[in-house]
């Protein structure tokens, strides 16, 4: 942030000086009232760090814990995707984010049609698979199932590899709503999709086929 001159009558006439006061009291007093919100850096808009932005090394400590807690179940979640039963189209791949899926499969003649366009089934399985995903990352031991999903086609011929991305939007009661967005490399809109999505619990799963087997 630009330094704020001023002007200070002084014996030797008027002369300007510069001070970081804060810019929403027009206080000029060093004191932080907190009343801004830190940058990434954790600077205040006066400039300076704001001491509301600090954290003790307690604090630290235990976000990093948490980051590389969640880190841990996104990898373990990108693997049974790809490695699990029925999972893994040829070639595919994913990369997984906080709400977020993102599914990458090489383009071939197979998943095409006639006219060059994404076959209806690979569209529906992309992008359905990528709102699932991105759901399935805010939980821990749940399975998600799909409730309803709908999609549009462009039926565009893709240049190069499908890219899907997967984002979760929201949520109404016990169900979650995601949307999903199929482009090709350079970045032309395949296809829209959005569903509903309900979660279960694999405990409970397994709960329930015990109790059927007695």
């Amino acid at each position: 942030m630009p330094e704020t001159k001023k002007k200070i009558r002084t014996r030797r006439g008027l002369r300007e000086y510069s001070y970081l006061g804060c810019p929403l009291t027009r206080n000029r007093s060093a004191w932080c009232f907190r009343l801004c919100t830190p940058d990434g850096e954790g600077h205040g808009h006066c400039g300076r760090v704001a001491p509301h932005s600090l954290k003790s090394a307690i604090q630290s400590a235990i976000e990093k814990h948490g980051k590389k807690q969640i880190e841990k179940r996104l990898n373990g979640q990108e693997s049974a995707y790809l490695n699990g039963p029925g999972k893994g189209m040829r070639g595919v791949g994913i990369r997984l984010g906080e709400g977020e899926a993102d599914i990458v499969l090489p383009r071939a003649k197979a998943d095409l049609d006639e006219d060059g366009s994404v076959l209806d089934a690979v569209s529906f399985r992309l992008m359905s698979d990528s709102a699932v995903q991105a759901v399935s990352t805010l939980f821990d031991d749940v399975t998600v199932l799909t409730s309803k999903f709908s999609f549009t086609l462009t039926h565009t011929e893709p240049s190069g590899n499908l890219l899907v991305r997967g984002r979760y939007v929201g949520q109404a009661g016990n169900q979650y709503l995601a949307d999903a967005m199929l482009t090709d490399a350079a970045g032309k809109e395949l296809g829209r999709g959005e569903g509903v999505f309900f979660e279960r619990s694999q405990k409970d799963s397994v709960g329930s086929k015990e109790t059927t087997g007695e």
